[in-house]
């Protein structure tokens, strides 16, 4: 087994696909600095984020192909949607990639868009593993995260009797009566 993590500059987070060997399985593990993810903190208006890291292997699969596992974790501060308090979620994630030297090959395999391997790329010249870090973030963030306990009430909840009743009759309503125009001439 080789460590790339002593090889990767922690500036670049870089891993080069031309410089691993496909004899070795190559481990890494990077703690992120907050200055490194200080824009992305901002872009998804967090208030806080910290103990970003990402750790796993890459190793070849087959003669041509290789494959990616880690574990990416993040502690994360939001504004709870209801009372703007802060709510703290921390974030686990196994990611899994498939990186093919050809990937219309591998699709060829798949029946329908909706069947695509989304874990299949094609190889890259390099890996950036900060970028790697920060969409799995993205994708596992909570969208509308709440304080334990607080309940979002029903949109339909201020509408009243009198605002349904008029929706019922509105001229674009499948129910409103329709009226009759009689042929002209």
């Amino acid at each position: 087994m080789s460590d790339i993590s002593g090889k990767l500059s922690i500036k670049s987070n870089l891993i080069v696909m031309s410089q691993l060997s496909q004899n070795r399985i190559h481990k890494f593990s990077i703690k992120f600095d907050n200055k490194d993810i200080l824009d992305f903190q901002n872009l998804l208006d967090l208030r806080k984020i910290s103990k970003v890291t990402i750790s796993g292997e890459i190793s070849a699969e087959g003669s041509q192909n290789w494959l990616l596992n880690a574990k990416v974790g993040a502690s994360i501060t939001q504004a709870c949607v209801v009372t703007t308090d802060d709510v703290n979620t921390r974030i686990d994630q196994d990611i899994v990639r498939h990186y093919f030297a050809d990937l219309e090959t591998h699709e060829e395999n798949f029946s329908g868009e909706e069947d695509l391997d989304a874990d299949a790329e094609h190889i890259p010249d390099e890996i950036n593993l900060l970028d790697l870090t920060l969409e799995t973030i993205t994708l596992n963030i909570n969208d509308f995260p709440r304080k334990d306990g607080i309940v979002i009430e029903p949109v339909l909840s201020f509408m009243t009797s009198k605002a349904l009743k008029c929706i019922n009759i509105c001229p674009l309503s499948s129910h409103a009566p329709r009226a009759k125009i009689a042929p002209s001439g």
